[in-house]
């Protein structure tokens, strides 16, 4: 996001920084009649579409009224403020978010499972939410984002757990999603950027040297190991991004959850 426009646009329309909660979009009536040809969906959409083509830098009040045909101050109408832009595209995303109910009428562990692949598929599709949602003064959640929260609550509903136990095991699911694609696009990011094939063999060699003088032992005896497998050293340096520790990554999670549920049960059962 622009640090030089966004003070201004956040002061335009009424001319304060943020409406307060009790006036937030989410609690407005949407705009309708002739002044309205558009709607909030349609505005969501096309800052999207933009920070999807661009990055979240290129959004801007000026951008996306010229993406929907409107004037600049036609905008206001709709948003206050740049802020409210963006409650409206993080809103819009989380929709992605959300899985069929039927998923979590089939127990914690499918729902959870279900969740966690929806968050993936949406955070790759979008590798700019994370700055987008970004906690921001007066920020006031969605009903898409609400609706998210509703589905991962009933997804753990049948656990026993109180509400924190619930919210634990929700967030636990969370942090190895979003750390593992935070991590993936990273990869990819500086594989994409990297100066070249040759540069990738030097390092490489480079690496081989520092690790062999006897500094690193583990490291050492890992990259040897790899090689008796008949995989090369830049395949190790990849596994951290393989396509299928996430899935093996995910069941060593719910595996863990899993015993702990049982062990709170019996814990019960003894009292």
């Amino acid at each position: 996001m622009s640090r030089a426009r966004e003070p201004r646009e956040q002061h335009r329309g009424r001319g304060r920084h943020r409406a307060e909660p009790a006036d937030a979009i989410w609690l407005r009536p949407e705009p309708t009649g002739r002044r309205a040809p558009r709607s909030r969906d349609d505005i969501a959409e096309a800052a999207i579409a933009v920070a999807d083509a661009e990055g979240l830098d290129a959004v801007s009040m000026r951008r996306v009224a010229s993406e929907l045909g409107l004037g600049t101050m036609s905008l206001y109408h709709y948003v206050r403020s740049k802020d409210e832009l963006l409650d409206l595209m993080s809103d819009g995303i989380m929709g992605g978010q959300l899985v069929d109910d039927a998923e979590l009428r089939k127990g914690w562990r499918a729902g959870l499972t279900a969740i966690a692949h929806a968050t993936r598929r949406n955070f790759e599709r979008h590798p700019w939410m994370g700055d987008a949602m970004r906690p921001r003064p007066s920020s006031v959640p969605g009903p898409n984002a609400l609706r998210h929260v509703e589905q991962s609550l009933a997804a753990v509903a049948d656990t026993g757990l109180d509400a924190q136990g619930q919210m634990d095991l929700i967030a636990a699911v969370d942090d190895y999603v979003i750390g593992y694609v935070i991590r993936t696009l990273r990869f990819a990011e500086e594989e994409e950027n990297a100066p070249g094939e040759e540069w990738l063999k030097e390092m490489f060699e480079h690496m081989r040297e520092r690790i062999e003088g006897g500094n690193y032992p583990h490291l050492q005896r890992a990259l040897e190991a790899n090689r008796a497998d008949g995989r090369t050293d830049e395949e190790l340096a990849r596994m951290a991004t393989d396509e299928r520790r996430f899935e093996r990554g995910l069941e060593r999670i719910l595996d863990g959850i899993e015993v702990e549920l049982k062990r709170t049960a019996k814990r019960r059962r003894g009292r």
